[in-house]
C-alpha cells in the first residue's frame, strides 16, 4: 500500500501541481496567488512523503498547519478577475478592435485584473466609415456607453457597423425623394431610419426635370451621363444633378423658329431647328451656315464661335444673338496666277495665303489677307511689288478691290568657312549665305602662337585678304600653322651675337644657330634649350625655345724683346681670357744677359707672372754681358 501511494504522488501529485501553476501564472495571471499555490502543494507533497517514510505524527501537524495557512490566504486575498472585449484582454485605458476602439474606465490593475465586484463603464468608438451597433454580455447591450459589474472573467463583445450617407446637390437623402427648383431626383431603395445605407447597397437615382429645363448630367456617379444611374454605397456618397434652361436664338433680331432665315442678301441655314416651344436644350450645339444671294458674299459672323468661319457654331447656353454681314467680294492675283488654295507654288519658292479665298476664289470686301513668302532651298526673299510693296516676308493686303502681286526670290549660295587647325585662328566674315555673284573679302587673322599659311578648297594661294566670288556653293579652309618663339640671350650682353635672329618659327622646324664672337670675346659654349661648346648648334622647333650663346671677355698680351737680338721671352704673346695668369720666361742671347721688364710689368727677375685683366704690352730688357 505504501508503494502505491508514493507512486500516485509521484505520477499524479507532480503534473497536477504543475497544471494549475500555469493556469495561475498565465490565465489568471496572478503571480502571488501561483507563488502561494506552488509552495503550499510542494509542502504538501513533501510532508506526505516523509510521513509515509517516517511515520512520524508532528509531520501530520506541520501538514494541517500548510494547508490551513494556505486556505486562509486563499479566503482572505481580494478575489479578482479579468475583463475581455472581443477576446482581447484589458490590460489598460483602451482596447483597439476591428471596426474602432473601446474606452475602459476604470482600468485594471498592473496585473490585468479587477478586485470583483467592480462595476466598469465601457464606451465603443467607431472608426471613420463605421457605426456602434451593439455590445454583448453587458448590463445594457443597446447603451453606449454601457455598463458591467464584474462578477467573474468576462467577456464581452462589441459590434461596429460600416455604414453610409447619400448626399444629393447638398441635402441629406432621408425618403425616396429629393426635390429642388429645376427637378427632383428619386431614391430607390430610400435609407433607413437612421437615414444611412448598409455599406454595399445599390441605389438608384432618377432624376426628372421641372418644366421649362432638362436633365444636363449627374456628378459623382460611376456614370454621370445616364439616367437612372446606380451606385453602390461603399462609403459615404455626394451626388450632384444638374438641370439646364432651355433657350432662344436670335440671328439679326429675328427669331429662329425653324431651319431657314431669309434677309435682302442671303439665307442662313440653322441645325439643328429649335424645338416646338422654338427654344434648345441649354448645351445644343447649333451649325448656322450663310449662303449669300447672287452679287454678295458671306463675310462675317457675329457672337459665333468662330466669326471668320462659315458654316460657324455656337452654343447655346443662354439666349443667344448672332448677327451675320453679306458684302461684295473681290479677287487676288500673285505673279499672275488666280489665288485658289491657302498656298502658291513658284519655281523659286512658295507663298501662303491666309485666308483663303473662299470657295468662289474670293474675298470679302475689307478682308485682310497675310502673304508670307518662303523662298525654295537656294533662294532668299526678294521684295513685293504690283498693288503692295516691301521687303518684309509676311505682308497684310486689305480687300477693298482686286489685287495684282508679284513677289521675286533670288539664288543664294552658301560659302562654309573652316579653320585648320580649328584653334590656328579666325576668318571673318565666317560662314554666311550670299546672294548670287557677290564678292566676299575673307581675311584670316592668326591666333597667338600660328601664323597664316594658305588657303584650300575652293579657295587657293596665300593672298589674305582674299576676295571670293559667289557664283556657286563655296568650302574655303584658313591653313594656319603653329609657331614657337625661339629667345636668344648674349652673356655677357653685347659679347656676340646669333644667327639667324630670335623670333617665331614654325612647328618642326631644324635651326642651325651660329655663334660669333664680338672683338675682344671669344665663344664658350651654349646653355638652356642646346648645349656644346661648338659656334654652331642644331635646334628643332618643336615647343618655345630659349638659348643662350655664353662668350668669354678675352686680353692680347703683346711682348717684346730690347734689343732685338738681345734673347727671348716664353711665351711670346697671344689672347688669353680675362683673369688667366700667365707665366713670363726671359732668355738671354749670348753675349747678352736679362736686365729687366718694362711696360706693363716691371721687376728685374727673369720670370714673372702677368694677370691679364686687359691688353698687356711688355718688354723684356737685355744688356751686354760683360
Amino acid at each position: 500500500m505504501k508503494k502505491f501511494l508514493q507512486e500516485v504522488f509521484t505520477y499524479f501529485w507532480i503534473p497536477l501541481i504543475m497544471g494549475i501553476v500555469s493556469y495561475v501564472f498565465f490565465q489568471l495571471r496572478d503571480v502571488v496567488l501561483g507563488i502561494v499555490i506552488l509552495i503550499a502543494l510542494s509542502a504538501v507533497y513533501t510532508l506526505i512523503r516523509l510521513y509515509l517514510l517516517h511515520k512520524k505524527w508532528w509531520l501530520l501537524v506541520i501538514l494541517a498547519v500548510v494547508v490551513m495557512a494556505a486556505g486562509g490566504y486563499f479566503f482572505i486575498r481580494s478575489p479578482q478577475a479579468a475583463l475581455y472585449v472581443n477576446d482581447v484582454p484589458v490590460n489598460g485605458a483602451t482596447v483597439t478592435v476591428s471596426g474602432g476602439t473601446v474606452s475602459i474606465s476604470p482600468t485594471p490593475e498592473t496585473n490585468g485584473r479587477y478586485t470583483k465586484g467592480t462595476k466598469i463603464i465601457l464606451t465603443a468608438k467607431p472608426s471613420s466609415g463605421f457605426d456602434f451597433k451593439s455590445w454583448d454580455n453587458t448590463d445594457d447591450d443597446s447603451r453606449n456607453p454601457t455598463s458591467i459589474t464584474l462578477k467573474a472573467s468576462t467577456h464581452v463583445t462589441v459590434s461596429f457597423e460600416a455604414r453610409a450617407s447619400l448626399i444629393i446637390n447638398n441635402q441629406p437623402v432621408i425618403g425616396s425623394l429629393v426635390t429642388f427648383t429645376d427637378g427632383s431626383v428619386s431614391i430607390n431603395p430610400p435609407p433607413g431610419d437612421d437615414g444611412k445605407y448598409t455599406r454595399g447597397t445599390v441605389v438608384t437615382l432618377t432624376a426628372t426635370a421641372a418644366p421649362g429645363f432638362d436633365f444636363k448630367n449627374w456628378t459623382g456617379t460611376p456614370n454621370d451621363t445616364s439616367n437612372p444611374i446606380k451606385i453602390t454605397m461603399d462609403g459615404n456618397k455626394q451626388v450632384n444633378a444638374l438641370f439646364n434652361d432651355r433657350f432662344s436664338l436670335y440671328i439679326n433680331n429675328q427669331l429662329v423658329v425653324g431651319s431657314n432665315i431669309s434677309f435682302d442678301q442671303g439665307m442662313i441655314n440653322a441645325s439643328p431647328a429649335p424645338g416646338d416651344d422654338d427654344k434648345y436644350a441649354n448645351g445644343t450645339l447649333v451649325t448656322l451656315t450663310a449662303a449669300p444671294n447672287a452679287g454678295y458674299g458671306w463675310k462675317a459672323w457675329s457672337g459665333t464661335s468662330s466669326d471668320g468661319s462659315n458654316p460657324t457654331k455656337v452654343t447655346i447656353t443662354s439666349d443667344k444673338h448672332v448677327t451675320v454681314t453679306f458684302e461684295l467680294r473681290f479677287y487676288l492675283t500673285l505673279n499672275g496666277q488666280a489665288i485658289t488654295g491657302p498656298s502658291l507654288a513658284t519655281a523659286h519658292g512658295t507663298i501662303t495665303i491666309s485666308p483663303a479665298p473662299g470657295a468662289d476664289g474670293l474675298y470679302s470686301n475689307g478682308a485682310t489677307v497675310v502673304l508670307t513668302a518662303i523662298p525654295a532651298q537656294g533662294y532668299r526673299f526678294g521684295g513685293w511689288s504690283g498693288d503692295v510693296t516691301g521687303q518684309i516676308t509676311s505682308i497684310t493686303v486689305l480687300m477693298t478691290a482686286n489685287k495684282n502681286i508679284s513677289v521675286a526670290f533670288i539664288k543664294t549660295y552658301t560659302m562654309n568657312v573652316s579653320e585648320n587647325p580649328s584653334n590656328g585662328g579666325t576668318v571673318t566674315p565666317g560662314s554666311g549665305t550670299y546672294d548670287e555673284d557677290t564678292n566676299v573679302v575673307l581675311t584670316a587673322k592668326p591666333a597667338t602662337g600660328y601664323r597664316f599659311d594658305h588657303w584650300s578648297g575652293d579657295a587657293s594661294g596665300a593672298t589674305n585678304p582674299l576676295t571670293v566670288n559667289m557664283n556657286a556653293e563655296k568650302n574655303i579652309i584658313a591653313n594656319f600653322v603653329k609657331v614657337y618663339t625661339l629667345t636668344e640671350l648674349i652673356n655677357p650682353d653685347g659679347a656676340g651675337t646669333i644667327t639667324p635672329a630670335a623670333g617665331g618659327y614654325d612647328v618642326s622646324s631644324n635651326l642651325t644657330l651660329t655663334a660669333a664672337p664680338a672683338a675682344g670675346y671669344r665663344f664658350d659654349h651654349w646653355s638652356g634649350d642646346v648645349s656644346g661648346n661648338s659656334t654652331s648648334a642644331s635646334i628643332l622647333m618643336d615647343g618655345d625655345k630659349t638659348v643662350t650663346a655664353n662668350f668669354v671677355k678675352t686680353y692680347i698680351l703683346s711682348v717684346s724683346v730690347s734689343p732685338t737680338n738681345g734673347g727671348s721671352v716664353t711665351p711670346s704673346g697671344g689672347t688669353y681670357d680675362t683673369g688667366t695668369s700667365v707665366t713670363l720666361t726671359a732668355t738671354a742671347a749670348t753675349g747678352f744677359k736679362f736686365d729687366h721688364w718694362s711696360g706693363d710689368a716691371s721687376g728685374t727677375t727673369a720670370t714673372i707672372t702677368v694677370n691679364m685683366s686687359a691688353d698687356k704690352n711688355i718688354q723684356a730688357v737685355f744688356v751686354p754681358s760683360p
